[in-house]
């Protein structure tokens, strides 16, 4: 599934649309992370927060805006999905 890139996640998030990510910024224009909407179809949000955003768990990112690779792999522990994959080249690709 093709990751789409949009402004705001909430207003994807209600419509439920799988896949969806937003980037989060710093003020410096620098990412903090990626939200994104659970590609199990559930609609819950969830969170990358990309190296040096001094989180716990943190994921590095390739740099590309259009077609985004992260990593380390992505699994949702706090969701009832429980979904696990990866997002490589801007595609979401369950494991």
């Amino acid at each position: 599934m093709r990751a789409q890139v949009i402004d705001d996640i909430s207003e994807f998030r209600e419509l439920r649309i799988a896949g969806s990510i937003e980037y989060r910024e710093r003020s410096d224009g620098s990412l903090w992370g990626i939200a994104f909407v659970c590609l199990c179809g559930c609609g819950n949000e969830s969170y990358l927060p990309m190296r040096g955003s001094g989180r716990p768990h943190e994921w590095d990112w390739d740099g590309n805006r259009e077609a985004p690779t992260v990593s380390l792999s992505i699994f949702n522990t706090g969701m009832p999905c429980r979904w696990h994959g990866w997002l490589r080249a801007g595609e979401w690709q369950s494991c």
